[in-house]
């Protein structure tokens, strides 16, 4: 395997390490998630010098029908009925903020295309066993490319606990950080910053507008026909589109760069 972004930490003992257990389990026929033909596929899509936008996760689908190395990416060919939870809550809210209809696949490398990041805080996972993986070692890791690109400055997005411990790394005078729980249905639940109602997409778009930045172009489907001039901001009162519902914008917190989102209240 060639290791993508000349890092140190793929001449480190914590490499070794981690690399040495995953070894192990593929002599004992133990399957991980992403399988090793798909590991580290996130960095491997998207040169450290082209991120805008670095949305961490937590670790890969523990299902391995899903886990393709990108963070909340799934296959193609998978349909929409089957999506696992986590993407359709990241899908809820991208309908609720941009207006876009529900995408008709999981695909999200068109986002990393754009210069999004998508990488899990920890980057494999036992087949079926969601945080299995949670050792020491990949902390290094993504220590190590959370630094690199908080050096020269990008929009930072961490989705969950798991994903905030990383947030000490960034340097607030050079970055902008969004802070969210995990879209897992779990995690939004518990978290007093709820990723639903958080406006994850437009509100990244607003900060690269804000640093003279072109915006994502967050569309997943050709069909979808609107115009990309609307990938800004929505108004933060008015009308859910395509719905009868009106909507109030429950102002949040922004401290040192670090933002915590507000929430929509949704009025019948």
């Amino acid at each position: 395997m060639i290791y993508p972004w000349k890092l140190d930490y793929w001449n480190s003992g914590e490499w070794q390490v981690c690399n040495e257990r995953l070894k192990d389990m593929e002599k004992s026929s133990i399957k991980f998630n992403p399988p090793r033909s798909e590991l580290f596929r996130a960095l491997r899509m998207l040169h450290d010098g082209d991120v805008q936008v670095a949305i961490i996760g937590q670790d890969p689908y523990p299902d391995s029908r899903f886990a393709t190395g990108i963070a909340f990416s799934i296959p193609s060919t998978i349909q929409e009925g089957d999506f696992p939870q986590t993407l359709r809550t990241i899908f809820k809210e991208y309908t609720s903020d941009l207006g876009y209809s529900l995408p008709s696949h999981g695909n999200l490398e068109r986002w990393v295309e754009q210069g999004v990041l998508l990488w899990n805080a920890i980057p494999t996972c036992r087949a079926g066993q969601s945080l299995s993986h949670d050792w020491d070692e990949y902390s290094f890791l993504t220590r190590e490319i959370i630094t690199r690109l908080s050096d020269r400055g990008v929009v930072f997005a961490f989705l969950g606990a798991v994903a905030k411990r990383y947030l000490e790394f960034v340097d607030l005078t050079k970055n902008e950080v969004v802070i969210t729980s995990h879209p897992s249905p779990r995690g939004s639940r518990s978290s007093k910053t709820p990723f639903e109602g958080s406006r994850l997409f437009s509100t990244i778009n607003d900060k690269l507008n804000s640093q003279g930045l072109e915006p994502i172009d967050w569309r997943l489907d050709v069909q979808d026909q609107r115009d990309k001039s609307n990938q800004g901001i929505l108004p933060k009162s008015g009308r859910v589109w395509q719905s009868n519902r009106s909507l109030s914008w429950v102002p949040g917190t922004s401290t040192s760069r670090v933002y915590n989102p507000g929430r929509l209240e949704v009025h019948e």
